[in-house]
């Protein structure tokens, strides 16, 4: 078998795979793990669509590891027919590009993708959309049939069919369809009509039976009758046995008063009293004459089922008009019903008992036997929606994300491609007159602290609000052009993220590293002004202090001060000592002044090289520290501290650096009035180099006074002399 051919590219100096085609993809089994860019990256806090990594986080870590990767490319080889679709951008899978081999639930991705189009009413539709299967409403309706083996009543066309089904959820408890509404699956359907089937075999075998006249001694209205009865019998017993009880002792009545006053009482201090507080009261008030009352003076709870006795029961045997029931009448009508209760204890006890005789019948004399049985025939044929659905929409993320994936794991194209932002890119910072594109998510500020460092970046962390919307965000930003001058804690910028919304952000923290080489060599001058400045504002301070010392001391002692520098007898003597030791430290000013002027203006034309030379010298050093942490800028660390397993240096070269982080520019054509009303005043320059001329005129006095004892007339003729010679080096000769 022939090794397939890899293409490698290098960017940043570092190597990684270019990926050319589906062949790339689908051999990555084959290429060594040490050649992948990262072995690991979290499915959280990345600018990538957080229900693809969920899909291919299969042991659900929180990371997606290169063995899930390779499991999904497999299952891009086994469910694609054409899986070089995923090589080109897109959010839909044409009907045509989907396999045949089948999924867990049986079918293939091109039957699972016509059930759903026919679902949605789109049979002709030739592609499917990720809307496809995120619509619910119609995926997941009662009304539909899914494929999941659950039959609503929702789901049976036909009216009778469906109060079967729900008989049949009623009696057997049904199972929960994937709408959420309960059904019946095949099982509960065959055993429900089982069980009916029972009961009518035994009903029908009482009819056949010598008994039968006994039994139904009311013809066909005996269930009706019967069912009355069972349901007033234990209520009328009750109430004869209290009667019987009050004949024999009569407190038996005020104790029953006593007790319906008790249960009379509104629960939890209501107004209105339960069905349950009067339903437990005997159906009837206790009379001396023994007599049910079937009309006036039932207890409202049982005045229903009362007045169904005595239709069905009392008015066939006793006639129409009759309100009042004797016992023995009532005894009677047990023993009628006695041979029918005793048959009746021998149904069969099965999920259908509850239902009546004649429900039983009915449902068995209709066909929603043969309707129900077709439509689970459906319903088992169909793929299920769940699934289908399930696996389509994984099919479509992949199409969709897995090759972008690819190029910010197994290599890091899309970070070195200029037009395009790595997943790990969640926005841009702008912050002192610059952009930072290099902006990392913070979700473990702990694993930064410690990692951070080791970058080599000069790193911001910022803390991100959206008040409006309530949100806080932690991002870190490599800075990598422009001054570090005004960059401190405290100060405010403002961060875009990559859906173009607008946060707050605040520096809370700051990781000191060179920012550039142009920053490096103006670097020792700023140092330099800083600690002038620093010198000159001491100075002036203790200046200042000894000043107010010396004026708060004569306004306590004015005699004191105003003598304290006077000498007694009169002014102070000029000490020729003195004299001697300022012309000799003049002297040597001059000397050395005269030196440095005389070499450097001996430079001639050479002289801004000699400038620069000496510029170079001060800031060689610092730009070649600079240089040498610059080329070890590394992101890896970030990353890591983010979550992600780099194999790998990801440098940051210099290049790539100044491409990441942009400073203001002005647009090209634009043009700018450099009047400014309110400037600041710059340095009186000719002033200085006025005073600095006559210093060194002064100086070069003295010197010459120091060395030439022929008087005035002499230093004249020296400086006339020496200014003679130095002009004549710079005014060309003929």
């Amino acid at each position: 078998m022939k090794n397939h051919v890899w293409h490698f590219i290098q960017a940043g100096g570092l190597v990684q795979l270019k990926f050319t085609s589906i062949e790339d993809v689908l051999n990555l089994k084959e290429l060594d793990p040490k050649l992948w860019t990262a072995l690991a990256c979290p499915v959280k806090g990345l600018e990538f669509d957080e229900e693809t990594l969920d899909l291919l986080d299969t042991d659900r870590n929180g990371r997606v590891r290169i063995p899930e990767i390779l499991e999904a490319v497999e299952y891009i080889r086994s469910y694609f027919k054409k899986p070089e679709v995923i090589m080109s951008p897109g959010s839909t899978l044409s009907l045509d590009v989907l396999g045949e081999a089948a999924f867990d639930c049986g079918y293939s991705p091109l039957e699972s993708a016509r059930a759903v189009l026919h679902i949605l009413g789109k049979d002709s539709a030739q592609e499917l959309t990720l809307d496809d299967v995120s619509v619910n409403d119609k995926l997941f309706s009662p009304a539909v049939i899914n494929g999941d083996g659950v039959l609503p009543a929702e789901a049976v066309k036909d009216e009778a069919s469906a109060a079967v089904i729900s008989d049949i959820v009623a009696c057997t408890g049904g199972s929960d369809d994937i709408s959420g509404v309960k059904g019946a699956d095949r099982e509960q359907f065959v055993s429900f009509y089982k069980d009916i089937r029972a009961i009518q075999e035994w009903r029908d075998g009482a009819r056949n039976d010598a008994a039968a006249a006994s039994v139904f001694f009311m013809g066909v209205h005996t269930d009706a009758a019967a069912a009355a009865f069972r349901a007033v019998k234990d209520k009328i017993n009750e109430y004869f046995t209290l009667c019987a009880l009050n004949a024999y002792n009569s407190g038996v009545a005020d104790l029953l008063c006593k007790k319906e006053e008790e249960a009379l009482q509104p629960a939890d201090g209501g107004d209105t009293l339960s069905v349950e507080q009067l339903s437990g009261l005997p159906i009837a008030s206790v009379i001396a004459d023994r007599t049910l009352p079937l009309a006036d003076g039932v207890n409202p709870a049982w005045c229903s089922a009362v007045s169904c006795f005595r239709e069905t029961v009392v008015a066939p045997q006793f006639g129409g008009g009759k309100s009042r029931l004797t016992e023995a009448e009532w005894r009677k009508i047990e023993a009628d019903f006695a041979p029918y209760m005793e048959w009746y204890a021998a149904r069969p006890d099965n999920c259908a008992a509850g239902l009546s005789l004649e429900r039983v019948d009915e449902i068995l004399a209709s066909d929603a036997e043969q309707i129900i049985a077709s439509r689970f025939d459906e319903e088992e044929k169909h793929p299920p929606v769940a699934l289908a659905c399930r696996e389509l929409r994984k099919m479509l993320l992949l199409r969709r994300d897995f090759v972008r994936l690819l190029h910010n794991f197994v290599s890091f194209e899309d970070f070195y491609d200029a037009g395009r932002k790595a997943v790990f890119q969640c926005g841009t910072l702008y912050i002192d007159g610059r952009s930072c594109d290099l902006c990392f998510r913070v979700l473990d500020g702990a694993k930064h602290a410690a990692m951070s460092p080791l970058s080599w970046c000069y790193l911001l962390y910022c803390e991100c609000r959206r008040p409006a919307a309530q949100q806080t965000m932690q991002i870190a930003a490599m800075v990598s052009a422009g001054s570090r001058d005004n960059l401190i804690v405290g100060r405010n910028g403002l961060f875009f993220d990559r859906e173009g919304r607008d946060w707050d952000a605040t520096v809370t923290k700051i990781i000191e590293n060179p920012i550039s080489i142009r920053e490096a060599f103006w670097s020792p001058y700023k140092k330099l002004a800083r600690m002038i400045q620093e010198r000159i504002a001491k100075s002036a301070a203790e200046a200042e202090g000894n000043v107010n010392a010396k004026m708060a001391a004569a306004v306590d002692k004015p005699s004191a001060a105003a003598g304290a520098d006077l000498v007694p007898g009169g002014a102070k003597k000029i000490d020729v000592g003195t004299i001697a030791a300022i012309s000799v430290a003049f002297t040597g000013m001059a000397t050395v002044a005269g030196g440095l002027l005389s070499a450097f203006f001996g430079l001639g034309y050479w002289i801004p090289l000699g400038v620069a030379g000496l510029m170079l010298l001060i800031s060689l050093p610092s730009m070649f520290i600079a240089w040498l942490k610059l080329r070890q800028r590394n992101i890896a660390p970030i990353l890591d501290a983010s979550g992600w397993a780099v194999n790998g240096n990801v440098k940051i070269t210099i290049p790539l650096g100044a491409w990441l982080t942009k400073r203001a520019v002005r647009p090209r054509g634009s043009r700018l009035n450099a009047y400014d009303p309110y400037a600041q005043k710059g340095l009186p320059v000719k002033r200085i180099c006025l005073c600095l001329i006559l210093l060194a005129a002064a100086a070069a006095f003295v010197v010459a006074v120091a060395r030439n004892p022929d008087g005035i007339t002499g230093v004249v003729q020296g400086l006339k002399g020496w200014f003679v010679t130095t002009a004549g080096k710079f005014v060309p000769r003929g």
